[in-house]
């Protein structure tokens, strides 16, 4: 008697929100110069399907527009997510 296989196929789908409402001020960005949704590092890593250590190495970098807050939160624009 033969080996029967099975497979098996599971597709995921992947949606973030952003509400403006709660955590996500809008802010003037000082490098585009426009009032811009800011992102918490690990919305803005969710965003772009990447980590939170490399948003900190893409701002570290100079290539991610950033703000941080009193409270030492770093805040990314999104323009520059994009």
């Amino acid at each position: 008697m033969g080996k029967k296989r099975r497979e098996v196929t599971i597709e995921t789908e992947r949606i973030l929100f952003v509400s403006r409402r709660q955590s996500h001020p809008i802010h003037r960005c000082d490098r585009c110069g426009e009032e811009v949704l800011m992102l918490t590092v690990d919305e803005a890593a969710a965003w772009s399907r990447s980590t939170s250590r490399t948003i900190f190495k893409l701002v570290e970098a100079g290539r991610l527009h950033f703000t941080e807050t009193p409270d030492g939160r770093l805040l990314i624009c999104f323009n520059s997510l994009a």
